[in-house]
């Protein structure tokens, strides 16, 4: 059921399930998954905690030495996060990803470029992204957007 969807948005604290039903849905409609988490994490282990100390200018520099992009590796395969043409691994799920991740995460600068990165990715193809602010920041113009919550005993 490949069609032209637009950008298709799942945000929702941690632990309901956006990542899973971001998945499907993709899957489902045959379109790409965008998965923001994975981009700070992916930043996250190439920058390290030094980027918390570099100047404004030194980080949106790094930043933009890498590009990420969707791409199917496979012939009919789901598109695939890569960072500068490789593909985004395991590597990312480790803790110490996460933590990395975090750290990155509360830089203004990082969020401004890596927010900048998702929308050239949701320019021209549809793409169900998930993560935080995804329908309020990155793309308020998305026609379909889902918060997602359950209380804390569900999660």
């Amino acid at each position: 059921m490949t069609g032209s969807f637009g950008v298709i948005t799942m945000d929702g604290p941690a632990g309901v399930g956006k990542s899973t039903l971001a998945r499907r849905l993709a899957a489902e409609l045959g379109i790409a998954y965008l998965d923001t988490g994975a981009m700070y994490r992916t930043l996250g282990l190439r920058l390290g905690a030094a980027a918390a100390d570099m100047d404004e200018a030194k980080l949106r520099a790094k930043c933009r030495e890498y590009r990420f992009s969707l791409e199917a590796r496979d012939k009919g395969g789901a598109p695939q996060l890569c960072c500068n043409g490789e593909p985004v691994g395991q590597e990312i799920r480790t803790e110490r990803a996460g933590r990395l991740a975090s750290l990155v995460a509360r830089l203004p600068v990082l969020r401004e470029e890596l927010q900048r990165s998702q929308r050239a990715l949701g320019e021209g193809s549809s793409l169900v992204a998930e993560g935080r602010d995804m329908g309020t920041r990155v793309f308020p113009g998305a026609k379909h957007k889902f918060f997602l919550d359950a209380r804390p005993e569900v999660r």
